[in-house]
């Protein structure tokens, strides 16, 4: 967990980076335009992967003796949607984005991002479902190191070029994908030929899952898909420079989440996965709860000093996306225990009330309030999705409320301990500083 955290809080710190080094050059309009373009990319992938980088993670975990099959066969996948992906979201884009609406760079971004982003995907997702967690944590935070480092390069030369931007997001993307690939046991996968058999376990888990990554795509990224049609780019890149800021917060949720799947898998198969899941959800809320409240009190000083002065404005924006974020998260880690019991459908009706939420909530506040107006929408669509979500999971795992959300005596323990080795990993951390001082 540690591991995980730390590479999520390096994550998150390296999306702090790239936001605040293309905020601060592009500005709000610029920034808004290099949204538009990777939001679309984002969400037409995601439309197109099936629920494979879930599955793959699943089925890693499940069955060992099958493990480099299922990722041979997930990367043969992978590619193969991605090309469909391409050529569909060509012609989309071309329907939907008009031509003086960066429609050539969104279509090219594309090309460029869909089949390095679902192999890496499935990558990281096998090295994850496989239990080698700091393989895993190496692979997917190694897209944003190299994004981090790029966008640190390009603005110390003085490129000022969206597309200089978006070049950088793309050699991140492929990064990743070497590196995953470079990490997995070569040796042993390379044996083990694709199986369309496997293929067709993959799917039929995969495609439970998608309907899920369909409404979530929607529902996360419906609000920025219609500022970048309906909104100048100053308010979408106010939009996006919030929620860059409010997702900080989930370094806490996210983390849990990818060191919990493998963990429901095995206390499903030892019949405590109630325990499993009452002991994570509660110790994430209340710690995701006591972040959410430092991030939103300190977003008026934050905000405008990391990002600069012209997006001051996005304080109020940040004020209502930290409750949403914290919701999202819990909504995350519920689906996680969901997947791990093997009924990923669960999470993905869920979704699809989201985004049916999603849609009403922005039909009804986007026109008149706009970018302000899609944060409340996000908010209303994240508790619709986590009322029903908690209500299956205690109907699936007979647990009750008091059991999620209040406090026990082991994890006023835990927390202590935690407390406790953090204050002596510091003492240790000064104390070999002061000797390496010593020395020198």
């Amino acid at each position: 967990m540690a591991s995980t955290v730390a590479s999520t809080a390096v994550i998150l710190g390296c999306g702090l980076i790239t936001g605040l080094i293309s905020a601060r050059i592009l500005e709000p309009a610029g920034r808004g335009a290099l949204a538009a373009i990777t939001v679309w990319a984002n969400v037409l992938l995601y439309a197109g992967t099936f629920g494979l980088p879930e599955a793959t993670a699943y089925f890693a975990a499940a069955d060992r003796a099958s493990r480099p099959r299922v990722w041979t066969t997930a990367q043969v996948a992978a590619i193969a949607l991605g090309i469909i992906v391409m050529l569909i979201g060509w012609l989309l884009i071309g329907v939907v984005i008009p031509p003086d609406a960066g429609r050539e760079d969104i279509r090219w971004f594309l090309m460029l991002f869909a089949v390095p982003c679902l192999g890496s995907l499935c990558t990281s997702s096998w090295l994850q479902g496989a239990g080698l967690v700091h393989r895993f944590n190496i692979t997917r935070s190694s897209v944003h190191l190299v994004n981090a480092a790029g966008m640190a390069i390009v603005a110390a030369f003085g490129a000022s070029r969206v597309e200089t931007f978006a070049a950088v997001l793309l050699i991140g993307n492929a990064a990743g994908w070497i590196v995953g690939a470079a990490l997995s046991p070569i040796a042993e996968v390379a044996a083990a030929a694709p199986s369309v058999e496997a293929a067709r376990s993959m799917f039929r888990y995969g495609i439970r899952v998608q309907l899920g990554n369909w409404s979530n795509a929607a529902s996360v990224r419906l609000d920025q898909l219609l500022l970048s049609v309906f909104a100048s780019t100053v308010s979408l890149g106010l939009y996006v420079v919030a929620v860059t800021y409010a997702n900080v917060l989930m370094v806490i949720p996210g983390s849990a989440a990818l060191v919990m799947l493998p963990r429901m898998v095995r206390h499903q198969e030892e019949g405590t996965a109630r325990e499993c899941l009452e002991q994570w959800y509660r110790r994430v809320l209340c710690v995701t709860v006591a972040g959410g409240a430092v991030i939103a009190a300190s977003a008026v000083y934050m905000v405008p000093l990391l990002f600069g002065n012209a997006f001051a404005s996005a304080v109020p924006l940040v004020l209502v996306l930290v409750p949403a974020t914290i919701v999202l998260g819990m909504n995350v880690v519920l689906s996680t225990a969901f997947r791990g019991v093997g009924r990923p459908d669960i999470a993905s009706k869920a979704e699809l009330v989201g985004l049916v939420s999603t849609g009403a909530a922005l039909a009804l506040l986007l026109p008149r309030y706009g970018a302000f107006g899609a944060a409340v929408a996000s908010l209303v669509a994240y508790v619709c999705i986590h009322v029903y979500i908690t209500a299956m999971a205690l109907t699936l795992f007979g647990s009750n409320v008091r059991a999620l959300c209040v406090p026990t005596h082991d994890d006023l323990t835990a927390l202590r301990r935690v407390i406790i080795d953090a204050r002596s990993l510091l003492a240790r951390y000064s104390s070999a500083r002061r000797i390496r001082a010593q020395e020198l």
